[in-house]
């Protein structure tokens, strides 16, 4: 009992055991206000655990919610293509070569950005004599 985690928090004697009379009195105050307590605070953290995972599952099935909405939309694009594909072969075909475009020019732009980047960074010399200035407030 003396060793219990549960014993110090619901505030058991420490030391020497007291006389029958005075024991009998701190499990009787032990029980009606120090354990309500305890209960008390149990429940509090319960109930903040329960409404932070009530708000993961809400976030969690808005995501889901709005991850049906992307599918059934690119399904119906997807449909939309194959019929453009069958009744206008070549509209089909201008299409498909217009968004390949589209998509190499954004690459070609992304892998500019990175060079340019790139070129730009600091030398690992340069960095080390700035974080040494900073270092010794020079």
């Amino acid at each position: 009992m003396r060793t219990s985690p549960h014993a110090t928090v619901l505030g058991a004697p420490e030391g020497r055991v007291p006389d029958l009379d005075t024991l009998a009195a701190q499990l009787t105050e032990m029980r009606e206000q120090r354990l309500p307590t305890r209960v008390r605070q149990k429940d509090a953290g319960d109930q903040k655990r329960v409404a932070r995972l009530h708000g993961q599952a809400a976030a969690a099935r808005q995501a889901a919610s709005m991850y049906r909405t992307v599918t059934s939309e690119a399904r119906t694009e997807k449909a939309l293509r194959e019929r453009i594909a069958q009744q206008h072969p070549e509209l089909h075909r201008s299409e498909t070569q217009a968004r390949a475009e589209v998509q190499q020019a954004r690459q070609a732009r992304t892998t500019r950005i990175q060079q340019h980047n790139r070129r730009h960074e600091p030398s690992a010399l340069n960095r080390f004599r700035t974080q040494a200035r900073t270092l010794t407030g020079l």
